[in-house]
This record gives C-alpha cells, structure tokens and sequence, in this order.
C-alpha cells in the first residue's frame, strides 16, 4: 500500500515529503511509513528484508492459509507481486523495491535519467 500511495502522489504531483507527514499523522499511519517512507522517498532500496525473504515467507503463509481454508486475497496478491520483482532480478532488494514495480505497472519510470539509458 506505502508503494502504491507513493506511486500515486508522484503521479499527481503531490509534495511527498509533505504528503506522508500528513498521512503519517492520521490513522494511515504505520510502521512500515515511518521506518521506510524516508529510504523509498530517496529510492534506497538497500536490503534490510530482501524481496526474495519476503516472498518465501509469503508462500509459507499463503500454503498455511490454504491447507486450513484460510482466505488470503491481500497475502497472494503480494505474494504475486513480490514474485514478479525477484523474477526481475530485484531479489536482492530490499522488499520496499515493491514501489519499482507499482511504478513500472502504472507506466512510470521513475529512476534517475542516468539509470534510463
């Protein structure tokens, strides 16, 4: 969701820095905005749970919650998701890389100009 609310507010051209602090004061506030909200806002993707981790342990659950007739719609969608970044080769990224897909599926390029060539 984090990835997918940046990805919105750029496309709108929403100033980010000044958009998550006022999500982050409401109830849309959460950990995962204030611990990753500021490296995703710099594209810094260093690992600290990679994509790859994250998928495995997205698999597990989501084999759990079938074995026992759990439904898990959100759990397989990012599982999906997740799956599709390390078949690009983002495996090694940190699992926040999630937003270089949600850009890449709403047609934006966001890298540097540099990393376009």
């Amino acid at each position: 969701m984090l990835a997918e609310s940046i990805t919105f507010l750029n496309a709108h051209g929403a100033d980010l820095e000044k958009a998550l602090e006022v999500i982050g004061g409401g109830l849309a506030g959460s950990a995962a905005l204030r611990s990753k909200g500021p490296s995703m806002r710099a594209r810094d993707f260093t690992p600290g749970f990679r994509v790859s981790l994250h998928h495995k342990d997205l698999g597990i659950f989501n084999d759990a919650a079938r074995e026992t007739g759990v439904v898990a719609p959100l759990a397989a969608n990012v599982s999906y998701l997740m799956g599709a970044l390390k078949a690009q080769g983002s495996g090694h990224l940190d699992h926040s890389a999630l937003l270089l897909l949600v850009e890449q599926l709403s047609g934006i390029d966001a890298r540097p100009a540099s990393a376009q060539e």
